[in-house]
């Protein structure tokens, strides 16, 4: 569990992995005909301490939609171990 929610109590990290299921097949074969970000603000919330996904990837992503960023040090699950600082950047970008 140390990968996926490093930083939750070890059991609830072990509940919250089984019940997100699998990657969807289609997740790195399928393509977007419009990026909303190319059209829309965007909101970004970097895990520094994600050992799911690259953070430094996060970052390439978030730079290249331009979008208002936050970095926490956090698990790949922020909104679980980081909940008002999710919950702020989710209302900021709601305004």
């Amino acid at each position: 569990m140390r990968d996926f929610g490093g930083d939750l109590d070890p059991a609830r990290a072990r509940v919250l992995y089984a019940g997100q299921g699998r990657i969807a097949q289609t997740l790195f074969s399928g393509r977007a005909t419009q990026a909303a970000w190319k059209v829309k603000p965007t909101y970004y919330a970097v895990s520094a301490n994600d050992r799911t996904t690259s953070p430094e990837l996060e970052r390439f992503l978030a730079r290249r939609m331009g979008a208002k960023t936050i970095e926490l040090p956090s698990s790949h699950l922020p909104m679980i171990s980081h909940a008002d600082d999710i919950a702020a950047l989710i209302l900021e970008a709601a305004k």
